[in-house]
């Protein structure tokens, strides 16, 4: 079941969206990688043309942007930007991108930007982070204007909300991946770079994203499912699935 109620206009966050990104684009350099944004292209339009049943309509749009930090984000409306770090990360691994881009796209099917900034509306409202959204405020501004998913500061309240979310875009992200045709069990391999490039560990409860073995755990806990649906879409595409 997913968690957190979005109170906020889809069509008006989608709207802003595409502003943001738009401005993003004229702002931050974009790769010039033709074969990274060909990759990025083609995982996006399989992996979305899974997730279509949840976001009918959604015109979506993906960019690399020239970044070393391994990164993506996913805003309402369909505007996807992937780092050209995290492809290096993956080392040009089909699959392990995918996994990611997977995972960016159920965090806008479960509308988790929309209900992110809801609550964080509510929780400044409450005066509960006032002064650290003061202190943060152009993180806020961004959170309020673009949609981005992330920004959480609270601990004890918009923290574990935020892992809630991270958990759910897991879950539902892995067998987008696999259903549209990429190992699943890429997105184990993938989360074991990140977690070796960390050189330093933070509690899990002071993290907006789960620690990366929990994160490793859960992924494999639903593996089989997910290697299921993956052999199915490779033999409905004619293709060999790897063993």
């Amino acid at each position: 079941m997913s968690c957190g109620t979005a109170m906020l206009s889809d069509e008006h966050l989608a709207k802003r969206s595409k502003s943001q990104f738009q401005a993003m684009k004229n702002k931050e350099k974009i790769s010039t990688n033709s074969s990274h944004q060909a990759m990025i292209d083609r995982i996006g339009k399989r992996i979305t043309g899974v997730a279509q049943v949840d976001l009918p309509g959604t015109e979506w749009e993906f960019v690399v942007f020239q970044k070393s930090e391994p990164n993506a984000f996913a805003m309402p409306g369909g505007k996807v930007g992937v780092n050209s770090g995290l492809i290096e990360l993956a080392g040009g691994n089909e699959d392990e991108v995918a996994a990611v881009i997977g995972h960016e796209i159920a965090h806008v099917a479960f509308r988790h930007s929309n209900k992110r900034m809801t609550q964080a509306m509510g929780i400044a409202l409450g005066g509960v982070i006032l002064n650290t959204a003061m202190r943060n405020k152009s993180s806020t501004d961004r959170l309020l204007a673009g949609g981005v998913y992330g920004a959480g500061t609270t601990v004890g309240m918009a923290l574990p909300f935020s892992r809630s979310q991270e958990r759910e875009a897991d879950h539902r992200g892995l067998f987008y991946s696999a259903m549209a045709g990429y190992d699943p069990r890429a997105a184990v391999s993938f989360w074991k770079k990140m977690r070796g490039r960390k050189k330093r560990k933070m509690p899990q409860f002071l993290s907006t994203h789960p620690n990366p073995g929990n994160r490793i755990e859960f992924l494999e806990s639903n593996m089989d499912h997910a290697y299921g649906l993956y052999v199915e879409a490779k033999n409905a595409r004619g293709e060999t699935p790897n063993p």
